[in-house]
């Protein structure tokens, strides 16, 4: 198949996998980074697209039409994914979709999940910004913005803007009796 072939050669000129699917896993662990299946890390990557491109002399590798990327537990769809190399080493990647989803489970088997139209990880600043109608979901705990950005060097999350009048929302269920 031609896309197998064209994932060979992509594999060969040095676009690295392992940087792809780190830079996803991000994606997933954004709300409480030490919740996520570090197990997932140790698993194979599968990265399925209707169609892959390198440019060697620029450094990117494009991934476009139903892209698929799982690790263990850990699940991203994209229309489009395009990913930069500087120095043979990752310098960012940048997802679109109708929209971008992601999904994984933590330690506990809990899903974490979330979407946007656009995903931006920025791999030397250690920066992940989700922007249009942003979604970050994990078990008793929602938030919903226009934007939202992850600095992974600090942890911290910020959100500004969104769909109910240009407010950030935020759904924090109540603890249950087995949490107390």
């Amino acid at each position: 198949m031609n896309t197998d072939k064209q994932f060979d050669k992509d594999r060969q000129a040095g676009c690295s996998w392992r940087h792809v699917l780190a830079a996803a896993a991000v994606l997933c662990i954004l709300w409480q980074p030490a919740l996520a299946r570090e197990s997932d890390l140790d698993q194979p990557i599968d990265v399925r697209a209707d169609k892959s491109e390198f440019d060697e002399k620029a450094g990117t590798q494009t991934l476009t039409g139903n892209v698929e990327i799982s690790q263990g537990t850990m699940r991203i769809a994209a229309d489009r994914i395009a990913i930069e190399l500087k120095n043979n080493a990752l310098s960012s990647i940048t997802g679109t979709g109708s929209p971008i989803r992601f999904e994984q489970q933590n330690e506990a088997g809990e899903l974490m999940s979330g979407e946007a139209q656009k995903i931006i990880y920025d791999a030397l600043a250690g920066t992940l910004i989700l922007e249009g109608t942003a979604t970050l979901s994990q078990p008793r705990q929602e938030l919903v913005s226009e934007r939202i950005t992850f600095n992974a060097r600090t942890q911290k999350v910020s959100a500004e803007g969104g769909p109910r009048e240009g407010r950030v929302s935020i759904q924090i269920q109540p603890p249950t009796g087995a949490d107390q």
